[in-house]
């Protein structure tokens, strides 16, 4: 395992190195913070998007929710504080949303609801926001579910999902895209 240096002395690093090495060998799980000579935190494995989905796939509607499922790894070292989505591709706008029915919950033996501690859309970015209070915690599996005043224009929408550390000082990590696929009635006439 190398250790990159972050701002410590060299008699720090080797001690730092030794204590990883001897809770390997006891079996310790390895869950050191990582924390550039800044300030800055950042996850020492990355969270993994799982998937984005939508409980209705056809275009203008309502009564849609948006899902999208994020793994925090038991190595992250950091908890989710919060997730940005930002929309890379569609026709249509993102928004409107009703963020007061905005939920989230972690998968697990019970699925435990998660308190959303704020919202916010940004139009000129395109993005939505989204904070967790308590922040979600490594080992655990969130999903969030948005909901939409009603489905955008058909065609392709890619979203793509960015995790940050709970904090101040938190360096972002991009998670990837998550595809959502809209039809009008005219869409699917071919295949009836």
């Amino acid at each position: 395992m190398a250790v990159h240096n972050l701002g410590l002395n060299a008699l720090a690093r080797r001690s730092l190195a030794s204590l990883i090495v001897g809770a390997a060998l006891l079996g310790v799980p390895q869950a050191i913070a990582v924390q550039f000579s800044d300030g800055t935190r950042h996850f020492a494995a990355v969270p993994r998007l799982v998937k984005v989905s939508t409980t209705q796939n056809q275009a203008h509607t309502w009564g849609g929710r948006y899902y999208i499922t994020v793994s925090v790894p038991e190595d992250a070292s950091e908890p989710l504080g919060k997730l940005e989505i930002r929309q890379d591709e569609g026709s249509d706008r993102l928004g409107p949303f009703e963020f007061d029915r905005t939920l989230a919950f972690v998968e697990g033996d019970r699925q435990r609801s998660v308190q959303v501690e704020w919202v916010e859309l940004d139009r000129d970015r395109q993005t939505i926001a989204v904070a967790f209070n308590p922040p979600i915690p490594p080992g655990k599996t969130l999903t969030l579910g948005l909901v939409p005043v009603r489905t955008p224009d058909a065609g392709i929408y890619l979203w793509g999902i960015t995790a940050f550390p709970a904090g101040e000082k938190v360096a972002s990590q991009f998670l990837g895209y998550g595809r959502l696929h809209f039809y009008d009635d005219r869409d699917r006439s071919f295949w009836r």
